[in-house]
Parts: C-alpha cells; sequence; structure tokens
C-alpha cells in the first residue's frame, strides 16, 4: 500500500523544484482570517481558565489582541497555561511533552477528581463561526476525568452549552485556520529545544510538518492507495460481465421473431404522418401570394446591407497616409540635423563677432577719448594764438616775412581745426552706426534664441500629437496593460449573458479621475500608487473569480498582468485629511466615484498615508517634526518633485529612494481634448515662429546696411586723418623757420603753451593711431564674419524650406483624417438606414404571420399527429434497437425520443399531448402526393398486419412479454458496464488530479523555501549579520549560512560553530521566517530565548516586538522566564507576571 516509487510524480518530486510554475487559474487561492490592517475581529484567545489542572488549583489569564509575555521563574505555572491551550483546542496530551496521558494532567495535590479548561475565543466580524447561535464568543471547554471520562462543550457568549460535538469544534478550528498541532503555532519546550538543538534533517522534518507539507504529502500517498483499490474493483466486475453478455444474446433471438410485425406497423405510421402533411400542403399553397411584400423588402434590405458591406470593406486607403507618416519622420530628422548645424554656425557666428565686437568697443571708446582730447587740443591752440597776437602786437609788423610765416601758419591751423571738424562729425556718426550695429546685433540674437525655443516647443507638440493619434479613443485603456481593452470587452459581453453574481470594477486605472485644480499632482500620484495597483480587476462576489480567472485566460495574460481581487463591498472608509498648507496625499487629489475603489486604495495602496509635496525640503520641512528628540512623520512616506523621489521614516531614520520609471500622466486623461489641445497649440506656436523668421530677415537685411555705411564713413575718416597729418607737418616746418629767424630778436616766450599743443598734438595722433590699427583688425576679420553670416542665412533659408514642407505633410495628414472621417459619418448613416428598413422589415413580417394564422393553426394539428405517431412507432423501435446492443446516446435518430423524461417505456400506448417545445423540434417531411392516396395505402397495410398476427399468433402481450424480459437483462449488463465505465473516468480523473496537485505541492514548497529564505535574511539583518537557508529537498534536511558582519571570512555553514546565543538567534530567527507564512489567528512560543545571550535576547525581543507589533491583526503569545523590564506594556503589549512558586507544595492559585 502506498507503493510510492510506482509513481514517477513522486518519485521525481522530492528530488528537486526545478522550474515549477502553475497556470493562474491553478493558483492555490488561500483563505485569510483576519485582514490585515486592523485588530483581529475572530479567533484570537480572549481569556484561558484551568481548574485543577497541572500546578494550579483555579487560574484565570486575560489576554490583549496583541502581543502578550507570560513571565515568571521556573516552576511558576506559565507551561500550564500553553498545555491549558493545547489539550482544549483538540491536542492529545503527548503533543504537550507534559504527560502520556491526560489524566496524569490532574492536579495530584487535594482530592480533585477532573480538570476542566476553557479557552475563550473572540467571535465577531465576517469570519465569525455560527455568530447567530454563538455570538461575539465562542468558549470551548474540556472536562478531564481521572476514570478516563470527559469531553468537549461548545458554549456561547452567556456560556450556555450550545454543543458537545468534536465535529463543530473541528469545524470552528478549521473556520479560524487554528493549528495547535502545528509547532510554529504553537512552540512548546520541547519542540523548541529540538529545534534549536536538532540536526538538519530535524529541522526539514520540523519545516514540513510547519508548512503542512508533510499533511499533504500524506494525503498524496493515501489517495494513490485509494486509486489501486478501485483497478482491484474493476477487476471483479470485468469477471461477473461474461454470463449476463451471453443471458442477454438468448433474449435477442426470441426477439427477432416478433420484430417482423414492427416492419408493418412502421409503414402504417409513415403513412399516416405523410397524409397529415398533404393536407398542410393544400392549404399553403393557397397562401402564398401574400409573401410578395415581405419578400420585396427583404430584398431591399438585402442589398443595403450589401452596399454598406463594400463600403465598409473599402475604407480610405491607409498607405498615403502611412507614407506621410514616414515623410514626416524623415524630414522631422532632416529639420534637426539642419538645426544643430544651424545652432553650430550661430555659435561660431557668435565667437567670432566677439572679438570685433570687442574692437569696435575699443575704438568706440578710443574715438570718446580723441573727442576730449581734441576738445583740449584746440584750447592750447588758442591759447597760443592769443599769446602770438599779443607777441605780434607788441612788435610790430616790421618784420614782413615772420608775419607771412605767422599768417601762413595762421591759415594752416584754420584748416586743420577745419579738417578735424568734420573728422570729429565721421567719427560721431560712426559711433552712432556702430552703437545701433551692437543693438540691433543684441536684438537679433535674442530674436534668433526666440525662433530657436519655439522650434523646439514646435516639435515637442508634433510629438505629442503623433503619440495621441496612434492612441486612438477617448480611453487608451492600454496605458493600464496591453491586454486591457481585450479583457474589459470580455467582461462586457459576459455582462450582458447575466455571467457575473456582482460587479466587476476595473482596471483601477481607468476608475479614476484628478479632482479640478488637483492636476500638478497627477505624476507623482501615478508614481505613488503602483502600476499593478492600477491594472487591478475588483469583483464585489466571491462567486465570478473563477469566471474572471476564464476571461482572463482567454486574453493571454502573464503572471502578473491584469491582477484579480476579491473584495467584500462595504461604506467607504472615514479617512482623516491630512491639513498641511501645499501638501496632498495620493488619496486627496484624486476623484473616486467608487466607495470600494476608494476602500482599495487604502487598504492595498495606504494612499491615505502617501504625502505628495512640490520638493524633498518643502516636504521635510512640513512633514517632519521632533517628538521627545526623535524625528516623526505625519504620513508614512512622501514622493516629491521634480523626478518622483520618495522618503520613509522609520524608528527616527530618514531613507531615501530613487525612482527609476518616467513620470507619466494616464489617471482622467482625456485623449481627444488632448490631441485637440496639443494641435491649438502647435498652430499658435508655428504663427509666432514664422513672425520670428520674418522680423529676423528684416533686421540681418538692416545690419548688412549699416555695414555698408560705416565702411564709408570709416574711409572718409582716414582720408582726413591722412590730410591733417600732413598739414600738421608743414606747420611743424613753419614754427622751425620761424623760430630760425627769431634768434635775434626778443624772445617769445611761448615754450609751455607750444609745450601743451604739442603734447595735445602727439596724444590726438597717437589715439588716431591706435584707431587705425583696430580698425584695420576689424576691416580684417569682417570677410570671415560675412561668409559665416551668409552661410547662416542660407541654412535660415533651408529650415524655413523643410519646415514649409513639414506644414504641408501635416496639412495632408490632417486631411486624411478629415477623409476618414467622411467615411465613418457615410457607414453610420448607412447603418441607421439599415435600422430604420429592419423595422419596416418586421411591420411585413407581422403582417405575413397574421395572413398565415389559418396555416400555422393546421401546422400544429399536423405536428401533433406526426408528435403522436412518431412516438409510438418509436417505442416499438426501440424494443427492436434494444435487442441490437445500442446505447442511448449512441447518435442513431431515436436516441433523443425520451429526453424530457415523459413516454417511458411501459404497456400503455396512449400518447400525452405534445408541448409547444416538443411541437418545435418536430421537422416537417417532404410530402408530394395527395392525401387521398396515404389513406389508400393505410387501409392496405392494415389488413396485412391483421393477417399476418393471425397466421403466427402472436399476440401484443406476448411481444411485450419477451420485450420486458430482454430490456431488463439488457439492463442490468448496461448497468455493470456503466459502472465500470465510472470506475475507468474516476480512476483515470484521480490520476490526472495526483499530477497536478503533486505540481502543485512542488510549487507550493519552492513558494515557502523563497519567502523563508527571504524574512530569514531580514531577521538576521537587525543584528548586522546576514544569512541563508539551504534547502536539500532530495536528502530531506535543512542548512543554514550565516555571516556574522561585514567580514566573509566569518562566514559558515556549521551552526554548532556559532556560540550559544548566536546559535539560538539564527534558529528563532529561522523560526520566525517560518511563521510569516502561517495564517493562523494566534502563535504560541515557550523558552524561545533559553539559549540566548543578553545581546541576542534583547535584540530577540526587539525583533519578535516589531514583527508582532506590525502584524495587529494577529496575536502573539510568548512565555519566558527572563527578564522583561526593558518592555514598556500598553494597549497592544501586556506582561502577564506569574506568582514565585511555593517550594513548599502548595498550589499555585493566583496571579500577581
Amino acid at each position: 500500500r502506498g507503493r510510492k516509487g510506482d509513481d514517477p510524480d513522486y518519485a521525481s518530486g522530492d528530488d528537486s523544484d526545478g522550474d515549477v510554475s502553475v497556470d493562474d487559474d491553478q493558483s492555490v487561492a488561500l483563505r485569510r482570517i483576519n485582514p490585515s490592517g486592523k485588530p483581529p475581529e475572530a479567533g484570537i484567545i480572549v481569556k484561558v481558565y484551568v481548574e485543577n489542572f497541572m500546578c494550579h488549583k483555579k487560574m484565570s489569564v486575560d489576554l490583549c489582541s496583541n502581543i502578550n509575555f507570560i513571565n515568571g521563574q521556573n516552576g511558576s505555572g506559565k507551561s500550564a497555561v500553553l498545555a491549558a491551550i493545547q489539550i482544549c483546542l483538540g491536542a492529545g496530551a503527548a503533543r504537550t511533552n507534559r504527560a502520556k496521558s491526560l489524566q496524569t494532567l490532574i492536579n495530584h495535590n487535594g482530592k480533585a477528581t477532573h480538570a476542566k479548561i476553557r479557552v475563550k475565543l473572540l467571535n465577531k466580524g465576517s469570519d465569525a463561526f455560527q455568530h447567530d447561535t454563538y455570538g461575539d464568543y465562542v468558549t470551548v471547554e474540556r472536562i478531564i476525568d481521572r476514570g478516563g471520562g470527559g469531553g468537549y462543550k461548545l458554549l456561547d457568549y452567556q456560556d450556555k452549552v450550545r454543543s458537545k460535538k468534536k465535529a463543530d469544534l473541528d469545524a470552528m478550528l478549521d473556520l479560524f485556520n487554528i493549528q495547535v498541532e502545528n509547532p510554529v503555532a504553537v512552540l512548546d519546550q520541547e519542540e523548541s529545544k529540538k529545534f534549536l538543538m536538532g540536526k538538519q534533517e530535524d529541522k526539514y522534518a520540523f519545516f514540513c510538518k510547519a508548512t503542512e507539507l508533510e499533511r499533504i504529502d500524506r494525503q498524496y500517498i493515501s489517495t494513490l492507495d485509494h486509486v489501486e483499490d478501485l483497478e482491484i474493483q474493476r477487476g471483479a466486475m470485468m469477471k461477473s460481465l461474461r454470463p449476463q453478455a451471453e443471458v442477454v444474446q438468448k433474449l435477442k433471438g426470441e426477439w427477432d421473431e416478433c420484430q417482423k410485425l414492427d416492419k408493418i406497423e412502421s409503414k402504417i405510421t409513415k403513412c399516416r404522418i405523410h397524409a397529415a402533411w398533404a393536407l398542410v400542403n393544400d392549404q399553403e399553397s393557397a397562401d402564398a401570394a401574400v409573401m410578395h411584400k415581405r419578400d420585396r423588402i427583404q430584398e431591399e434590405h438585402a442589398k443595403l446591407e450589401e452596399k454598406l458591406r463594400k463600403h465598409e470593406e473599402n475604407p480610405p486607403s491607409e498607405e498615403a497616409a502611412q507614407a506621410d507618416d514616414e515623410k514626416l519622420k524623415q524630414l522631422t530628422d532632416e529639420a534637426n540635423k539642419a538645426k544643430e548645424y544651424k545652432d553650430e554656425l550661430e555659435r561660431e557666428l557668435k565667437q567670432k563677432k566677439k572679438p570685433q565686437q570687442r574692437l569696435m568697443t575699443d575704438v568706440s571708446q578710443l574715438k570718446k577719448e580723441l573727442k576730449r582730447t581734441e576738445k583740449n587740443l584746440k584750447a592750447s591752440k588758442a591759447n597760443l594764438q592769443e599769446a602770438r597776437d599779443a607777441f605780434l602786437n607788441k612788435k610790430g609788423s616790421n618784420e614782413s616775412e615772420k608775419a607771412k610765416i605767422v599768417e601762413k601758419q595762421k591759415e594752416l591751423e584754420e584748416a586743420i581745426e577745419a579738417n578735424e571738424d568734420k573728422h570729429k562729425k565721421y567719427a560721431k556718426k560712426l559711433d552712432e552706426v556702430v552703437e545701433s550695429y551692437e543693438a540691433k546685433t543684441e536684438d537679433m540674437e535674442e530674436l534668433e534664441e526666440g525662433a530657436k525655443r519655439l522650434y523646439g516647443q514646435m516639435k515637442d507638440k508634433e510629438g505629442l500629437i503623433k503619440e495621441l493619434n496612434s492612441q486612438g479613443g477617448s480611453t487608451n485603456l492600454a496605458v493600464f496593460g496591453s491586454k486591457a481593452p481585450l479583457l474589459v470587452k470580455l467582461v462586457q459581453r459576459a455582462m450582458e449573458k447575466g455571467a457575473f453574481k456582482g460587479q466587476v470594477y476595473g482596471p483601477v486605472g481607468a476608475l479614476l479621475k484628478m479632482k479640478a485644480g488637483k492636476e500638478k499632482w497627477a505624476k507623482l500620484v501615478e508614481v505613488a500608487i503602483q502600476p499593478l495597483a492600477l491594472s487591478t480587476f475588483i469583483l464585489d462576489n466571491e462567486a465570478d473569480m473563477m469566471v474572471m480567472k476564464r476571461l482572463r485566460k482567454e486574453t493571454q495574460c502573464r503572471t502578473h498582468e491584469l491582477p484579480l481581487l476579491y473584495m467584500s463591498p462595504g461604506p467607504r472608509y472615514d479617512v482623516r485629511a491630512l491639513n498641511v498648507q501645499g501638501i496632498e496625499t495620493a488619496l486627496s487629489v484624486l476623484d473616486v466615484k467608487k466607495d470600494i475603489i476608494f476602500n482599495f486604495l487604502c487598504d492595498n495602496q495606504r494612499a491615505e498615508r502617501k504625502g505628495l509635496a512640490p520638493s524633498k525640503s518643502v516636504s521635510e520641512d512640513k512633514l517632519i517634526t521632533m517628538q521627545n528628540g526623535k524625528r516623526v512623520s505625519q504620513v508614512d512616506e512622501c514622493y516629491f518633485a521634480p523626478s518622483g523621489d520618495h522618503w520613509q521614516l522609520k524608528n527616527g531614520n530618514l531613507s531615501i529612494r530613487s525612482n527609476t520609471r518616467p513620470l507619466v500622466s494616464n489617471i482622467g486623461k482625456d485623449t481627444d481634448a488632448a490631441l485637440k489641445e496639443a494641435r491649438d497649440e502647435h498652430k499658435e506656436l508655428e504663427d509666432e515662429h514664422r513672425a520670428k523668421r520674418t522680423e529676423i530677415g528684416t533686421l540681418k537685411k538692416t545690419i548688412a546696411e549699416e555695414k555698408k555705411l560705416w565702411n564709408q564713413y570709416n574711409k572718409s575718416a582716414k582720408s582726413l586723418a591722412s590730410d591733417i597729418q600732413e598739414q600738421k607737418e608743414e606747420l611743424r616746418g613753419l614754427a622751425e623757420e620761424l623760430e630760425e629767424n627769431a634768434e635775434d630778436d626778443e624772445e617769445e616766450d611761448n615754450t609751455e603753451l607750444l609745450k601743451e599743443v604739442e603734447e595735445d598734438e602727439e596724444k590726438v595722433s597717437e589715439l588716431k593711431k591706435e584707431i587705425e590699427e583696430k580698425e584695420a583688425k576689424i576691416d580684417e576679420e569682417a570677410p570671415e564674419v560675412e561668409k559665416l553670416e551668409s552661410k547662416h542665412e542660407e541654412e535660415e533659408v533651408r529650415n524655413q524650406k523643410i519646415t514649409a514642407e513639414i506644414d504641408e505633410i501635416i496639412a495632408r495628414i490632417e486631411e486624411g483624417a478629415s477623409l476618414r472621417q467622411n467615411w465613418k459619418e457615410k457607414l453610420e448613416k448607412g447603418k441607421r438606414k439599415l435600422a430604420s428598413m429592419a423595422v419596416d422589415l418586421t411591420a411585413a413580417e407581422e403582417e405575413v404571420n397574421k395572413l398565415q394564422s389559418n396555416v400555422d393553426s393546421m401546422i400544429k394539428v399536423a405536428k401533433t399527429l406526426l408528435w403522436k405517431e412518431e412516438r409510438l412507432l418509436k417505442k416499438k423501435k426501440r424494443r427492436m434497437r434494444a435487442i441490437q446492443g445500442h446505447k442511448k446516446g449512441d447518435g442513431s435518430d431515436d436516441d433523443d425520443d425520451d429526453d424530457d423524461g415523459h413516454d417511458s417505456d411501459d404497456d400503455d400506448d396512449d400518447v400525452r399531448e405534445p408541448t409547444d417545445a416538443e411541437l418545435e423540434g418536430v421537422d416537417r417531411p417532404r410530402v408530394q402526393k395527395a392525401a387521398s392516396y396515404f389513406v389508400s395505402r393505410i387501409e392496405t397495410f392494415e389488413e396485412d398486419l391483421e393477417r399476418e398476427r393471425k397466421k403466427h399468433k402472436i399476440t401484443e402481450g406476448d411481444m411485450k412479454a419477451v420485450w420486458h424480459k430482454y430490456k431488463r437483462a439488457k439492463d442490468n449488463l448496461s448497468k455493470v458496464k456503466e459502472g465500470m465505465d465510472r470506475v475507468d473516468s474516476t480512476i483515470s480523473k484521480m490520476r490526472d488530479d495526483l499530477k497536478v496537485r503533486r505540481k502543485r505541492w512542488r510549487h507550493f514548497r519552492k513558494h515557502i523555501a523563497e519567502m523563508t529564505n527571504l524574512t530569514f535574511g531580514e531577521m538576521l539583518n537587525k543584528k548586522g549579520s546576514s544569512g541563508l537557508v539551504e534547502f536539500d529537498h532530495k536528502n530531506k534536511s535543512l542548512g543554514l549560512t550565516v555571516q556574522k558582519d561585514s567580514n566573509e571570512a566569518s562566514q559558515t555553514s556549521d551552526v554548532k560553530a556559532l556560540s550559544g546565543g548566536e546559535r539560538s538567534f539564527t534558529t528563532l530567527s529561522l523560526l520566525l521566517a517560518l511563521g510569516e507564512n502561517l495564517e493562523t489567528p494566534f502563535r504560541v512560543m515557550d523558552e524561545f530565548d533559553v539559549f540566548l545571550d543578553a545581546v541576542s535576547r534583547k535584540i530577540a525581543l526587539t525583533t519578535l516586538v516589531e514583527v508582532a507589533s506590525a502584524m495587529v491583526h494577529r496575536q502573539f503569545i510568548f512565555i519566558t522566564p527572563q527578564d522583561l523590564s526593558r518592555l514598556t506594556p500598553g494597549p497592544n503589549l501586556k506582561i502577564i507576571k506569574m506568582r514565585a512558586p511555593d517550594r513548599g507544595g502548595g498550589v499555585q492559585t493566583t496571579l500577581d
């Protein structure tokens, strides 16, 4: 029995999980007692009460709903609480590891004859056990009698006995998922020590038992044994089949003699049927003309349908649109490249203009300095002339030659002054031209920068328009999953057919909208709410889950695509708003119409606890405060602009996580409105860009004209400067001649004035020279700048040409869209006309129906006659076919005559009146002869039938007797064969089911091992360590690899190499990891810290409290003799202190 080696699935199942996977519709739907996020409502222990049990005479322990520590010295009766829970909830004495029989657990001090144990359980909420009977609390009572009596009782909230059946207790424990036999759910001292000190094989056995893999494996073997029993049963049935078949064959020969008469009766029946339908034909031939109108309407309707079909099959060509799209893409790429080259030219031109502009600025400054210096020179010359005039007046006009020289000097000085005035005018004009040139150049640079910015914005809008055109429709469900549109269509069809008992909501993202004025948070809220949640479909009736899974499978969704979730419908949660200015939550910015979607966002995404902020600094300033020297936050996490990063604050520590997903905005998105808005904005940008380019062209022409004018003025100024220099040289020669002639005369003391004039003249000369040098440099660089400007203008023209081509293609694309829209409108108009014609056709059909009422009544009479005659004939045919071994349902014409359960084979040949549904199933035979012909044939056949009966002396009663004997034998043989078929089917289904279940078992084992490994590492990280759980399913062993710190040298796979405290903490972490996957409402751990050192015990206690506090929907009971002074009791943490034991032999009765 249980030959595991004979089952290939069993033999390969223990080696390795391999790439184990199951279909989504085969996934195990785990029932969860007490959903997470709120206090438990059912299954937790409220109170434990014992009398005369172990060391307690009477004891009562009240427990809180979350964390309970039972603390006391050894011998104080702590473990008796654990034993009481185990015994009262169905465990045997051996499971407690305290006694071999229940009677030995009765208190031996005193004369107690029995012990009483009571465990009071919470029984509220949707998971309550028979709440109408028991109320909010169920108390389990167990009596242990020394004589072996006792039993279980189930008491209601008023302590009234409601049941004494163990089956009711088991049903309640199964509903609450209470597993007192599971060592992870209830871990006593012995199991704890065995787990802490056990070998790898012991730990693996513990793992299998804790996860119920062992129990499922035993059930698999039991089922395999049952299959073998069925195969033995099938062999026995085969042996009894042969004798029955021989009896049936013998009776078949007797019946062959009787079937000849049935042939004549069949001919009579057929003639009667044809006679009835011949009468119908006679009546129908008179009513054929009334159908002409209906046929004409039908013909017009068909022609319109064909016309619409052809129209629908010939939509506007998409090839031209695709070609335009490709051309647009090509031109866009070309425009981008041209823009890059143009930008490069602009940068090069700007770089080339910088030294020229600096030189022009220097020239302008020098000319201003020259102007001041010439003004000073003019004043110095005037002073010198006054001194000379005074000297001449004093000396007289004796010396004509000197006077002539002086006169010549004066003429030259006047000429110089006149030329200098002209030069100043040219210098002023040059300054004005340079100033205007610089201003217009700056204006042009600003215009080109603006045009460049507008062009970039146009490209962005064109990309947006293309993306929106590709999406199509006002609601783009594909953003929530590529299969979402198809699944929504399938759900709608199933809804119309009534396949769902409740409502289906989804995808969730399609049911959300942004509140008015909150649109700026759209991208952040899509980062805060995970994409998987936005693509979820929610059902409010659990019975619809199978239908939804089937539809999901039809769409060929991947494992994690478009997940399904059942949620009980209920009122909208009352969520407290976050009143912080400038800060929102993921829930406060969303407009959620459906209560079930609102509750889903709270339960599944904690959307009311996810903050949204404009920046990181603002979020920290407004949400994080200091309390008792520790940072606290008003939200669990906060997402902030511009990148969607977010921070979390846990235990006062702030951690920041970067967002790697692109920011998108799909919630409440109206694609049609967005497309219209994008096109309008693109048109505005295009007009503004065209105006900018026109203004730039005009400004460039003006700048070119000013450059020509500057060259003219500069050439004239240089010519004047040359003349002035020559005149000054001549003036200097006259002065020297005058000085030679005046050596004998009285010295004229004009030295200082002459020196001043010479210094000013020298300075003017230097300034002009410097100006000429810089202007020469400007002239040298001008051709290269002009060349770059010419290239820039050519590239600008090229860009404008490409832009014009792009505009032309966009116009063609829009024209194509308009053609397609006209095609759709024409199609809709035709469909409306077709619908109107269908109404006319219906009216014509009604008129035909009225005219055919007489024909229908005659057809009903004929069908009734046909149906009755056929039933009588089929009765006789069945008698004939039964002998030939045909089974009902073998595909013969007579197999469906008794499907309604009426007219069973009996001795009464009277046939009932047929129902309307049965008349509808009657096929009309093709009859071409008159009714009189068939009446004549019936009379002839009846005479032949009577003659044959008299000849063979066979009465109707004899035929029935032979037929009934054969029928009984045939039925018995069929039952045996059907039984064998059922056994074969059962064996096949059970073997197929075993394969599937074995596959699920391996998948479940692999999943539990992975989750245990992950949680084990998280537990060790709390102490600064890390570790790995190594499962060897083939050799049934469980090993641990532990690394004490960041140094890899501290890594070890030998747990014995660890200290006692480290080994205990490591094993405790493994135990907690196993418990994370257990769905029992409460867990009990006795002396879990027995071998821990002080540091490990502190970490273990902190870890236990943190894990338990995070699971407010579960109850934890920890039993320990160690010091718990570091723990602070509260609403969710209770410390129960046991009285110290009386070493004098007293009985423990109360608690401190």
